[in-house]
């Protein structure tokens, strides 16, 4: 039997999670993630789930989203249990609690963004619980890792030869690097990434995150975790970046770009910098966050998942998002959800 009890202590937490033998996590899973949405007026539940003895096996945080039409409840990139614990009894144990969770917040639904392999046995485990497929993901579910722990000359040669050379191009050519959180910095970021989102000429627009968003992860995030990277040739910007760094794992999480020199695109130095800065920091996984599916040149984000596959790594995929219904008026809301899936051209990876 497992229980929960609710957490305060930002020590604990993080420490759990970085100091176990936990397979994935992300920035998204950290005690910040939670003052980040207390800015944003979200509520945030923080349960310490432990067993008979009182030893901590599994954190599991609940954000209330309330949007216009409905309100939810939703777990971003949970739960995290230990290797030791039965993930799928875990939940058993407490789906009831949640359910009373919801009821008690007026929620509809609970929505898991699993941190669990795309696998058939896991999807069926879901099923069994009375999980369905969610319409719409949330957080990244088919993401990009790259191993830090080779040499950062290993790294580079396991790049393709074409691929390495834009990058020794860049250098050559001298492309000035900036790597700072300076006012400047931060609003050129924000400048890039509204008008990256929605530049005319690219078959696929993106909604971008609004200048608050951005500017409050600054705020909750230390500046040694998280880093504005920029590379810039003749005095003009052409490519700049975000990275969050929690525990032994950076994300790649904000990026835009207004390449000129095509030749030796800045943008490949830019990322370059960044992977080198993460292995410096003591990351041993550098992840590329969202990437497409497949290899369907048509997918929203094929464009960007092509660039990012392009310094090696391996694709990580994980089970899609998971709806636990509490209100009939969840229906209302997979209708909406599943037409503007449908409308951004969005599909999902079937489990193996």
């Amino acid at each position: 039997m497992n229980y929960l009890k609710q957490i305060s202590s930002k020590q604990i937490w993080n420490n759990f999670i970085t100091e176990s033998n936990l397979e994935f996590y992300s920035f998204v899973d950290s005690f910040e993630w939670w003052e980040f949405n207390k800015l944003d007026w979200n509520k945030v539940f923080r349960y310490w789930i432990y067993d008979e003895k009182e030893s901590l096996v599994w954190l599991f945080q609940l954000i209330k989203v309330e949007a216009k039409r409905w309100t939810y409840l939703f777990t971003p990139h949970w739960p995290l249990i230990l290797p030791t614990q039965s993930y799928f009894e875990v939940i058993k144990n407490i789906k009831n609690d949640l359910i009373e969770i919801a009821r008690k917040q007026n929620a509809s639904f609970i929505r898991i963004n699993s941190t669990t392999k795309n696998k058939k046995e896991n999807k069926a485990w879901y099923k069994n619980l009375g999980f369905i497929d969610a319409p719409m993901h949330i957080h990244a579910e088919d993401t990009h890792l790259l191993d830090l722990k080779p040499t950062t000359d290993e790294l580079l040669a396991n790049m393709k030869k074409e691929d390495r050379y834009y990058i020794n191009r860049a250098i050559k050519e001298w492309v000035i690097v900036r790597i700072d959180n300076k006012e400047d910095h931060i609003q050129t970021l924000i400048d890039f990434h509204q008008k990256h989102a929605k530049r005319e000429n690219w078959k696929h627009t993106y909604h971008p995150f609004s200048e608050k968003y951005i500017r409050n992860l600054y705020r909750v995030f230390d500046d040694r975790d998280i880093s504005t990277i920029s590379t810039s040739y003749d005095w003009n910007i052409e490519s700049i970046l975000m990275t969050i760094k929690f525990g032994k794992v950076c994300v790649y999480y904000i990026a835009a770009s207004n390449i000129i020199s095509k030749k030796f695109s800045p943008n490949y130095l830019c990322q370059w910098e960044a992977i080198q800065k993460a292995k410096k920091d003591g990351c041993e996984i550098y992840n590329f966050w969202w990437v497409s599916p497949d290899n369907n040149p048509n997918h929203p984000i094929a464009w960007v998942s092509k660039f990012k596959r392009k310094f090696s790594g391996y694709d990580y995929s994980l089970l899609h998002a998971q709806d636990l219904v509490v209100s009939h008026k969840y229906w209302f809301n997979w209708i909406v959800e599943t037409i503007r899936r449908k409308k951004r051209g969005y599909y999902y990876k079937k489990p193996e």
